[in-house]
């Protein structure tokens, strides 16, 4: 789950705390092009709509379906498409492909709505958990997921379960103008994002703070930060620019099993580098391959906020395990 999901989870919780009745929708499969990935979430109080499962043609239509009382059950699976003949709406979507939803009508003052609060507990944990709707009854339930590699969707005649891997995380090293915007577009993108640095005399610098809709800055030993907080769903960016705090998060580093690893600076400043920690850590040339440096993706940019984009797209791609050469 992204943590732009949660602000779904949350919109749904205030709706129903406001006494509106709220359709809940997930995406359990995709077939051809589709614009959201499986486990996506979308909620509507019939009117308003947050959060999305396509590029907005069908939160449109299904709101369509809401007026004329299509969704009365607790859950139903429902497959975009089927209903096209009844409904004169197109079978597929604009970019080719269909979705299958499950569907969850939750009035507002019912047992259920307990449900949302239990999800959204369990979401802003950031941990993997695993959700179970019973397709035959109001049944839910919401638990910790101590298996993560276990299928995200599984499908019976009765039950629907969903399984949510760990939130990704993006781990910033070193504070500055790139940083900020890395920082802004990783949140947007549904990052957790966490920033460290060592040079407490920079902190008025700092304007994207939580008081801004930001990020607190951990003031720590970046090699410290690195094994307190590196997992396998984490990109670790040194962008301080700076050796006395980049190259200590990266001599820790390539002992965490981070799926992305990076370093800002230009050629000549990588290949010193490399020869630093080759040098220092001894490390081999498997374990320094692990580095993208010159960091991003190769855009011609500039400006920090350029440089910014460069960056996290980078880090997508390889999170979507999207080979450079098939860009």
């Amino acid at each position: 789950m992204q943590l732009t999901d949660l602000e779904v989870i949350k919109q749904a919780q205030q709706w129903l705390k406001n006494g509106k009745d709220i359709w809940l929708c997930t995406i359990l499969n995709t077939y051809g092009s589709a614009p959201r990935p499986i486990g996506s979430i979308f909620v509507t109080d019939g009117v308003t709509r947050s959060g999305s499962i396509s590029g907005g043609c069908l939160e449109d239509a299904f709101i369509e379906l809401i007026k004329v009382q299509r969704f009365t059950k607790p859950a139903e699976i429902f497959s975009y498409g089927d209903h096209a003949n009844e409904q004169d709406i197109v079978k597929e979507l604009p970019c080719g492909g269909t979705i299958q939803l499950l569907v969850e009508y939750i009035p507002a003052n019912t047992n259920n709505s307990a449900h949302i609060d239990d999800l959204l507990a369990l979401a802003n944990e950031k941990l993997p958990f695993i959700r179970e709707v019973n397709l035959l009854s109001p049944d839910k339930t919401v638990k910790h997921n101590s298996q993560e590699s276990c299928a995200q969707v599984s499908i019976s005649e009765s039950l629907v379960t969903l399984a949510y891997a760990q939130v990704w995380t993006v781990l910033i090293i070193g504070i500055g103008q790139v940083s900020h915007h890395v920082a802004q577009l990783s949140l947007m993108s549904g990052f957790e994002v966490k920033i460290c640095d060592m040079r407490k005399e920079l902190s008025p610098t700092w304007k994207f703070d939580h008081r801004h809709g930001g990020i607190d800055i951990t003031w720590q030993s970046p090699d410290l930060f690195v094994e307190q907080n590196a997992t396998t769903r984490s990109a670790v960016l040194a962008l301080a620019h700076d050796p006395k705090i980049d190259d200590v998060a990266l001599m820790s580093v390539f002992d965490t099993q981070a799926f992305y690893i990076g370093a800002m600076g230009s050629k000549r400043t990588t290949n010193n580098r490399l020869e630093r920690l080759s040098r220092i850590c001894d490390l081999s040339a498997n374990k320094l391959a692990r580095l993208h440096a010159p960091i991003g993706l190769h855009i011609g940019s500039k400006t920090p906020m350029e440089i910014a984009i460069s960056i996290l797209a980078d880090v997508i791609r390889v999170k979507n395990k999207v080979n450079k050469q098939d860009i």
